[in-house]
């Protein structure tokens, strides 16, 4: 596959994805180590605001904050 190709895959992919269900799991909002960190019930879209600039705040799933493996605090 070409390079157009792939940017064109992955941009459908994207798209179907955000507008899935699960792409809007709940969320909610956490301080931890006195920065703001949204929490999702699903894992997917936390995978999409690592690939796209985040806002308001670091995004982390709720696995990820009852194991322990949170932002560090100077991160």
């Amino acid at each position: 596959m070409n390079f157009r190709a792939i940017v064109a895959v992955f941009a459908a992919a994207f798209i179907v994805a955000a507008m899935s269900d699960t792409a809007s799991a709940k969320q909610y909002v956490k301080n931890v180590h006195g920065r703001q960190v949204v929490v999702h019930t699903s894992p997917i879209p936390v995978v999409l605001h690592r690939l796209v600039p985040p806002q308001h705040g670091r995004h982390v799933t709720e696995r990820e904050l009852q194991s322990g493996r949170l932002p560090n605090p100077g991160r």
